[in-house]
């Protein structure tokens, strides 16, 4: 019996919950993906600022010619007007919730 308890268990962990090779990859590969929306998204910020930054007239001649260009429409849009944002965090929110409230009444 002592045999088969080691065969199941490693280090007090059960082998389906050790990370395989593939998820280690998967999971390095959404940390990389992650990183460069971030980076990204960091880049057009601050280019964004620097225009704003800049007497008028001169916008155009950042970096190479290349300027942010930030959208607002003027007037709003007949068929956005029941439009309600999404609120991601407090969906995540109430997932974690449920999902705890879920482990605790098993």
């Amino acid at each position: 019996m002592s045999g088969r308890s080691q065969m199941t268990t490693m280090n007090g962990k059960r082998p389906s919950s050790i990370p395989s090779r593939h998820q280690s990859e998967t999971v390095a590969q959404h940390f990389d993906l992650i990183k460069y929306i971030y980076d990204s998204w960091n880049t057009v910020s601050r280019e964004l600022d620097m225009c704003h930054n800049q007497p008028h007239g001169n916008s155009s001649n950042y970096r190479n010619g290349a300027s942010v260009t930030y959208y607002q429409e003027r007037e709003p849009n007949p068929q956005l007007k029941d439009f309600e944002p999404f609120n991601l965090e407090a969906w995540w929110g109430q997932r974690v919730v449920q999902s705890i409230t879920r482990n605790a009444n098993s």
